[in-house]
């Protein structure tokens, strides 16, 4: 089974970070996890595929594809049961909590990822999620502003 879909959403625009572990822009865009183990919810010992490579999404997403090779798994996703994705990442830090190296370890199929919308959204060619909005505006535009009294 193949799958794809994001594991790390676009990084809020005033770069600050949740957690270390979070990436900034440039992290996600020179991102590779092509080769990494595909495991089930972080379990070392519970490799269910291989992640084939990582890219930059058109909001500024980091996506991925993946192999999954475990039968169980296979069915878990395709019920809808897994379908969050989670990024494994090891970081070594300064004992004032700065970060001096990161890098992602693996990748993990979980029921929810820690990040918001980091969802597997297509299982074999096929697109199993979706993300609908219900606004009367176009994206990227603004409301405009009415003159007081105005209709």
């Amino acid at each position: 089974m193949e799958i794809r879909g994001v594991a790390h959403p676009p990084p809020p625009r005033n770069g600050r970070r949740a957690d270390p572990s979070d990436l900034s822009r440039a992290e996600i865009a020179t991102t590779d996890i092509g080769g990494r183990p595909l495991l089930y919810e972080h379990e070392h010992g519970t490799r269910v595929g291989t992640c084939l490579a990582s890219w930059e999404g058109r909001n500024g997403e980091l996506r991925i594809a993946a192999k999954v090779d475990d039968p169980a798994t296979q069915r878990q996703i395709r019920s809808g049961q897994l379908r969050g994705l989670s990024l494994g990442t090891d970081l070594v830090q300064t004992g004032e909590g700065d970060v001096v190296f990161k890098r992602q370890a693996e990748l993990s199929v979980c029921e929810e990822g820690k990040r918001p919308h980091t969802w597997i959204d297509t299982v074999d060619s096929k697109i199993v999620q979706v993300s609908a909005c219900a606004s009367n505006r176009r994206p990227g535009t603004r409301p405009r502003a009415h003159a007081p009294g105005a209709t």
